[in-house]
């Protein structure tokens, strides 16, 4: 693979969006200023889009707009009605023959569960079902598992908390699989199976990691019952123990933390196992002096990744971020962590050992294959790794904190290590060989990545793993586009990448063919934020005494009269999987309950206006007012004192020059963004905490988007992780409050049966703004449906 040197924008292809916008300046005679002015972005946003910048989907939208003639001046603060086409291409395609038992998919990274709800909604549930889901983090596997019961799926979890990073190989990937689709289907067969293969090789390999990790925890509590650990503990700063660079060092490296309670291990991969760990069966595991030469390599490297967030620069956080990084390394090098390490060293060997004579043995492989063939085979396999190392604002941010050596991600071969992770896709890929696979991810997966000198396209990385699986027997076809979301129905410009391949088996060119229609989605009516507000009252309200747990629990019914006949509304309303009627109550309505202060501005606020719109930073009149503040300033001391006086006289003190030096500082423009907040802060009778210089400073290449109103006329902007942190980007388009967790779940069209039980307010906004849209996903579910439908019907025929 060659990697491009020159990433220099290109400029945009004829006919493009921005050529488009290049072309029509050009043909209207107007000035890029003005044009800029018009459309509502600043002018060097819109030079550097006419450059070949990327340009966002909220920014996408104003230019189209404009080219329509739909949008005037940004100065004009007026809700326009959104206009739609008046027949726009509705995929009405009749949906295959269902088969005769559904398509087994399975779900990595997989969150709540959106990108794969889509599948097991198509056809009511007889064309698809998620067999097994992971994800690192639990919240969102307990919000899929509510669900995947909710659908009927049964009482075995589908969903399983897992570090994909902890397999080795694609063996170890099959057996877990094996292992969970016999308890999910039911199956004693197969898990007899997998039991008796080679001469049980399995059972004794689970008996023998049990005792390996049971040795390591009676080694690992005896040293920290010792003296020399117990000193060590006692006198470290507690706070250095929770820095996420030390938590990460601990998970990385599967070490307990450091606490003074006897330490436990977190469940193996294959976590169903249930036998005696008092009796085991295998002898002690033996130590390779390979494995613990490797066991020593892991252990000095997150030991030199830890250290060098020591050197973090900055104020602040950053240096006691620093600080306390520095405390954990010393305690590191105490006698009592020394015994530690030995103690780990001796236990990951173990583990080495164990799995790699288990899973790297051939026979035992061949014999997972064809259980695998024979018992369960996956048609569709679906995820996305985590997008922030490739998403615009998180390279940002992990570039600033690379710089600041502080963050736990860092990578030098990939800038952010958790850009790697989609090789552990391919690794599930490699080991599964679906039928069909979709991959999805930020818009700017197809960017080039660059970090500490390396440069790599991602998509052609991806590519070259999938052709280059194992034994190259799994040979897959593949096609990729960027969706926008708002285009099939749901009310979000939400712009992702996806890859679909289908396996090729005697027809490579069908196979590229059936690849391409995978994505080949007929566009569906828009939908207006107003549709996923619909029928919802007022919010529960999370903050002050009431807690987040009660407002989220709490139901609320939905008033059925205010609902239209838009498809999002048929496909948001629809009943549960095995009932009839749809729900008359939601759960999860609940908002942050906003300060005074942001209350009062938010009402100031038009809607779809962004607080960067209210700048006015090319304002004539605000260039005016600063030139005679400078004018003052620069006035000698006898003719500032006597035009003093004369102020003083007329009845108008005149500010001293400290004073009019601290005027001109607020004379730019932000001036009437201030006034706003001033006036805001002035009817609650105390200053707004908005009014600092950090966040007037805000434009639009500084998160200037950071608080918006959102336009009910129009599809909502995207939904973001970010929200579990504030959702100040997200302020109602009427009312003086940002959206609750159900209002965001609409907006992401999960359907209003789908519960949020029990989890957190702050979890329940991540996992909303982190899943793909199952609407979305249904559409493409529809796709992959034909393809697989048509590709079984070859197939039977050619066995004939």
């Amino acid at each position: 693979m060659t990697t491009p040197t020159n990433h220099e924008p290109t400029p945009p292809a004829a006919g493009s969006l921005m050529a488009r916008i290049r072309d029509t300046i050009a043909e209207r005679g107007v000035p890029e200023r003005t044009a800029a002015a018009e459309i509502g972005v600043g002018l060097a946003t819109l030079q550097i889009h006419l450059a070949g910048e990327h340009v966002r989907s909220d920014s996408a939208r104003k230019y189209e707009d404009w080219l329509a003639g739909r949008r005037a001046s940004s100065n004009v603060f007026v809700l326009q009605k959104h206009e739609v086409d008046a027949e726009p291409e509705i995929d009405r395609e009749d949906p295959p023959s269902p088969p005769a038992k559904p398509r087994l998919v399975v779900d990595i990274f997989s969150g709540c569960g959106g990108l794969s709800l889509g599948f097991d909604l198509f056809g009511g549930g007889e064309h698809y079902r998620t067999i097994l889901a992971l994800d690192i983090q639990p919240a969102p596997i307990a919000t899929l598992n509510r669900n995947a019961v909710l659908m009927g799926h049964g009482d075995h979890p589908v969903g399983r908390t897992t570090d994909l990073t902890e397999f080795m190989n694609e063996a170890e990937v099959l057996a877990l699989y094996l292992q969970h689709a016999g308890g999910a289907l039911g199956d004693p067969n197969l898990l007899g199976s997998l039991k008796r293969l080679q001469s049980g090789a399995f059972p004794a390999f689970l008996d023998s990691i049990a005792r390996a990790d049971q040795i390591f925890l009676e080694q690992l509590n005896e040293v920290r019952a010792g003296a020399a650990w117990r000193d060590a503990y006692d006198q470290i700063d507690q706070q250095a123990l929770s820095q996420t660079s030390v938590i990460n060092f601990h998970d990385q490296l599967r070490l307990p933390r450091p606490s003074s309670k006897v330490a436990t291990m977190p469940p193996i991969l294959w976590s169903e196992h249930s036998g005696d760990l008092g009796k085991a069966r295998t002898p002690k595991p033996r130590i390779d002096m390979a494995r613990l030469q490797q066991a020593q390599w892991e252990w000095d490297e997150q030991v030199a990744s830890v250290s060098l967030k020591q050197e973090a620069r900055g104020r602040g956080q950053l240096n006691a971020s620093a600080r306390r990084v520095s405390a954990f390394v010393r305690f590191l090098e105490t006698p009592g962590m020394e015994a530690v390490r030995q103690v780990w060293l001796r236990w990951r060997a173990r583990r080495l050992v164990l799995r790699s004579t288990l899973f790297e043995d051939e026979m035992f492989g061949a014999g997972l294959r064809e259980l695998y063939l024979q018992s369960a085979k996956v048609s569709v396999l679906v995820g996305g790794p985590p997008c922030q190392g490739f998403s615009r604002i998180g390279r940002g941010k992990i570039r600033s904190l690379r710089d600041a050596r502080v963050h736990a991600h860092g990578s030098a071969e990939a800038g952010d290590a958790r850009n790697l992770l989609f090789q552990q896709y391919v690794m599930v890929l490699g080991a599964l060989r679906p039928d069909v696979f979709v991959f999805e991810n930020v818009q700017h997966f197809q960017s080039v990545v660059k970090a500490d000198g390396v440069e790599f396209q991602a998509t052609d990385v991806l590519a070259e793993a999938i052709a280059n699986m194992s034994d190259g027997e799994a040979n897959y076809r593949v096609s990729s586009d960027v969706l926008d979301a708002s285009r099939y129905g749901v009310p979000q410009n939400r712009q992702r990448y996806f890859m679909t391949g289908v396996l090729a088996r005697a027809d490579v060119e069908a196979a590229g063919k059936d690849a391409l229609s995978c994505l080949d989605l007929r566009r569906d009516r828009e939908a207006p934020l107003s549709l996923a507000l619909a029928g919802l009252p007022a919010p529960a309200v999370a903050g002050g005494t009431v807690k987040s747990g009660s407002a989220m629990s709490e139901r609320v019914l939905v008033d059925e009269t205010a609902l239209g006949e838009h498809p999002f509304v048929k496909w948001v309303r629809q009943p549960r999987p095995g009932t009839t009627s749809p729900p008359l109550s939601v759960d999860a309505h609940a908002a942050r309950a906003p300060r005074a202060d942001d209350a009062a501005f938010f009402a100031l606020m038009g809607p779809g206006k962004r607080w960067m719109d209210y700048r006015a930073d090319d304002s004539k009149t605000i260039a005016e007012l600063s030139g005679v503040i400078r004018s003052l300033l620069a006035l000698s001391e006898r003719h500032y004192d006597q035009l003093a006086k004369v102020t003083t006289e007329a009845g108008e003190p005149m500010r001293d020059r400290e004073g009019l030096r601290n005027l001109q500082s607020r004379i730019n423009g932000s001036l009437p963004l201030r006034l706003l907040l001033e006036q805001a802060g002035e009817k609650l009778g105390a200053p707004h905490h908005l009014l600092g210089e950090g966040y007037l400073a805000k434009q639009e290449g500084n998160h200037g988007d950071w608080v918006s109103r959102m336009d009910a006329s129009r599809p909502a902007k995207t939904m973001v992780s970010h929200m579990n942190k504030d959702t100040y980007a997200y302020v109602h388009p009427s009312a003086p409050r940002t959206i609750s967790v159900r209002e965001a779940a609409r907006i992401q069209s999960f359907p209003d049966w789908f519960s949020f039980g029990d989890a957190a307010l702050t979890d329940a906004f991540k996992m909303i703004g982190n899943a793909v849209p199952p609407m979305l996903s249904h559409a493409i579910a529809g796709r992959v449906a034909h393809v697989l439908s048509r590709r079984e019907a070859i197939w039977k025929r050619r066995k004939a």
